[in-house]
This record gives structure tokens, C-alpha cells and sequence, in this order.
């Protein structure tokens, strides 16, 4: 049923932790994109490399290498800017490290295949292609390097130096690759778990977030968060909407349990709708009843008639909704304007409530009223009068509150 739920107050501000909240509603906290994290590692790379390409001494390459120099200063902020402009995803991320692997080639043919510059470049991309998209990336960077390589050796007729290494420095070599590739491997499938485990707790976050605009009014969760205690306000003017089910007992002894309860959830739900469209805020259920308050947690300058418009529509949806195919459910609403209290009442169970002279007297007004009808207190008559059509139905006496003129709404 839509019911405000009760819960524990520290598993309410549980949720809460990291979670920003502004202007009453839930808000993520806004976390680096993929384009963020890698922009500076990637700056840093390609400048020493772009440092090693102009250590070189001077020959016929020189030329070559100054250009390639340049594009290593600047790729990495081109790249960083296509990525943002795309969003800064991982997929992004994933194109922009195997083009990383085609400019690895460019830079590795302008090294002339020199060992020690040409390790290192390919450390950098084994290392990128294995956090990004592990072992698959890594063969097909692996490729596309070789790509760039090949259409830089042909078109600038670079000759590869390959200097003769003693046997040791050729093993660190290898060792170096492989447990490189051990550790990335490592790192991939923790980047991955890890990945997963952010997307349980985003789900859990807008789960957590649902729940406490269920539970409570959006006005009220940044409180919760500052742990303020008690929460406890004074509203001077609200509307306060009460509805009831009519003869409500003998409807679920003769419907039983499941049909009653699916009966409410319909009926409860075209409630929720309704005042969801018109900015009231529905305080509880309590089986047979629904309480709604305009005007308060959250300002409504017109509250009389949204809290109007709201009990015709609650009319207009018990009117369709079926309990046979010859018989629909009926309802009773009372309407009265005036100050209320309200808080978050309780310790270990609590729940949002508003009290009051004035929501007794909602309460008053609504047993008067009859079957399909909605019957508002004076001072509700004297704020609405203007826009609504209302039909007097005479004074009645209210208990604890005395005689008072009360009039039938019929429409807008």
C-alpha cells in the first residue's frame, strides 16, 4: 500500500552520507568522469616523451622529431577535450587510449626503435589498454601500435637502432613486461570489481533516495541530515485535506484481504498522482483514511485551492475506481484551512505528522460529509469562493469546536 513507512532515525541518516541534498531533493555527489582522472597522468607521459624525442642528438630525423615533441605536448589536451565534450565515459576513454597506441607507433618509428625509449612507450600502453578494457585492449593497442609504427617507418624512411644490449639488460627487459602485464592484469580486475561495486551503490543511492521522499516531505530531509533534533515546526496557514473510505469495514470483510489491499493500492496510488500534480503533500494512510496537508512543508501560495482541486480529484478517482462491474468506491472528504503543527515524531519508530485544532477540525468536517461529496470548513469557503462553485450546506455542530457554516464544493 502507499504508506508512509516508519524506520530507525540512524538508518535514515545512514542513507543519507554521501549524498548531497539542495533545495529539499536528493542529489549524487558529482564524481571525476574518466576524462578527469586520466588527464594529468596523461600530460605527465607525453611530456617526457616529448622531452626524450628532443634529447635525441641531431640527424636527418630532427625535423620529425620536433613536430612529433609538439604533438606529444599537445595531444593530451586535445584528447582531454574530445573526451569531456563526449561525456568522459569509459567507452570515451577506451577509443582515446588505442589512439594513444597509434601515436605510441608514430613516436616509437621517430626513436628509430631505440630500446630503452621504445620500453617505456609500450609500458605506458600496456598500462592503459589493461586498465581500460584489460587483456582484449591490450592485443588490439598492441595492433594498432603496430600500425603506427609501420606507417611511420614507410613514410618518413626512418631505420630502426638497435643497439647491442648485453644479455642481462635484455632479461630486466622481459621481466619488466611481464610482471607488468601480471600487475595490470591485478589492477584490471579489481578496476572492474570496483566498477561494479559504484554501480550497486548509485543503484542503492536513488533506491535510499525514493524510500526517504516516501517517507518523508522534501522540505524535511536536509534536517535529517544536519541531525537536527527535534524537528518541529509551526505552520500559520495550510489547508488540511482529510478522505475516508465509506463503510470500510464490512468492504473488507466481504472482499478479503487481497482484494482489499489491491483495492487501496489503486485507489491510493490515483491519491499520490493527484497530489503530486498539484504540490500537496500527502501525509499518511491509515487503512481506510489519507491524510493530506497544501501550504506547508513547502510554500504554496494558493493552497486553499490546490487543496480544493486535489479533493475533486480525489472524488473524480474514487469514482473510477471499481470494486464490481456495477459498483465503484465511495468516499467522504473534509476540508478546513488554518495554523498546524508538525514533526518527526518518535525514537526508534517515527513518522512525519501534523497536529492540531485545525487538522480536528478536517477531521470534523469530513464525518459530516456524505458519499461522493466534499464538504469544506468556512474558512476554507472564504479563500476559495472566488474560483470554485460552492453550494452552502448550513451550519453544523462540530465536536469540541462548536457550530460552524460549512459549505458542499462541486467543481472548479
Amino acid at each position: 500500500m502507499h504508506r508512509r513507512r516508519a524506520g530507525h532515525r540512524g538508518d535514515i541518516r545512514a542513507r543519507l552520507k554521501g549524498t548531497d541534498v539542495s533545495d529539499g531533493a536528493l542529489q549524487p555527489k558529482r564524481r571525476l568522469s574518466y576524462a578527469q582522472v586520466n588527464y594529468w597522468p596523461r600530460v605527465a607521459g607525453y611530456a617526457i616523451f616529448g622531452l626524450l624525442l628532443l634529447s635525441i642528438p641531431a640527424d636527418e630525423l630532427f625535423a620529425i622529431r620536433v613536430w612529433l615533441a609538439i604533438l606529444c605536448f599537445v595531444f593530451p589536451h586535445i584528447t582531454s577535450w574530445i573526451s569531456r565534450t563526449r561525456g568522459g565515459d569509459a567507452r570515451t576513454e577506451t577509443v582515446m587510449a588505442l589512439v594513444d597506441c597509434f601515436v605510441g607507433g608514430l613516436v616509437v618509428a621517430a626513436f628509430s626503435l631505440r630500446l630503452w625509449p621504445t620500453t617505456a612507450l609500450y609500458v605506458n600502453g600496456v598500462i592503459n589498454c589493461m586498465l581500460f578494457g584489460g587483456p582484449r585492449l591490450l592485443l588490439v593497442g598492441l595492433a594498432i601500435n603496430g600500425v603506427g609504427l609501420a606507417a611511420a617507418a614507410l613514410s618518413f624512411g626512418i631505420h630502426p637502432h638497435l643497439e647491442t644490449e648485453p644479455l642481462p639488460t635484455a632479461l630486466s627487459i622481459v621481466s619488466t613486461f611481464s610482471y607488468l602485464v601480471l600487475v595490470c592484469s591485478t589492477a584490471y580486475r579489481l578496476r572492474r570489481r570496483h566498477r561494479e561495486t559504484r554501480k550497486a551503490l548509485e543503484r542503492e543511492e536513488r533506491q535510499s533516495s525514493e524510500l526517504l521522499l516516501n517517507v518523508f516531505p522534501k522540505a524535511v530531509i536536509p534536517r535529517l541530515k544536519r541531525q537536527e533534533s527535534p524537528i518541529a515546526d509551526q505552520f500559520a496557514d495550510v489547508s488540511v485535506v482529510l478522505a475516508d473510505l465509506v463503510e470500510f469495514t464490512p468492504l473488507a470483510e466481504r472482499l478479503g484481504p487481497n482484494r482489499i489491499v489491491l483495492l487501496l493500492n489503486e485507489l491510493f496510488a490515483k491519491f499520490d498522482q493527484a497530489s503530486a500534480r498539484l504540490g500537496v503533500e500527502n501525509i499518511e494512510t491509515t487503512g481506510d483514511g489519507y491524510l493530506a496537508m497544501a501550504g506547508a512543508p513547502d510554500a504554496l501560495d494558493h493552497h486553499p485551492e490546490a487543496a480544493a482541486d486535489f479533493a475533486l480529484a480525489v472524488i473524480g478517482a474514487a469514482r473510477t475506481t471499481r470494486i464490481s462491474d456495477t459498483e465503484h468506491v465511495q468516499v467522504r472528504v473534509g476540508i478546513h484551512t488554518g495554523p498546524v503543527f508538525a514533526g518527526v515524531i518518535g525514537e526508534s519508530r517515527f513518522h512525519y505528522k501534523i497536529f492540531g485544532e485545525t487538522v480536528n477540525t478536517a477531521s470534523r468536517v469530513q464525518a459530516q460529509s456524505r458519499p461522493g461529496h466534499v464538504l469544506v470548513s468556512d474558512s476554507t469557503y472564504k479563500r476559495i469562493q472566488a474560483t470554485h462553485k460552492l453550494e452552502e450546506h448550513g451550519t453544523v455542530e462540530l465536536k469540541g469546536h462548536g457550530p460552524m457554516r460549512t459549505y458542499w464544493l462541486r467543481s472548479r
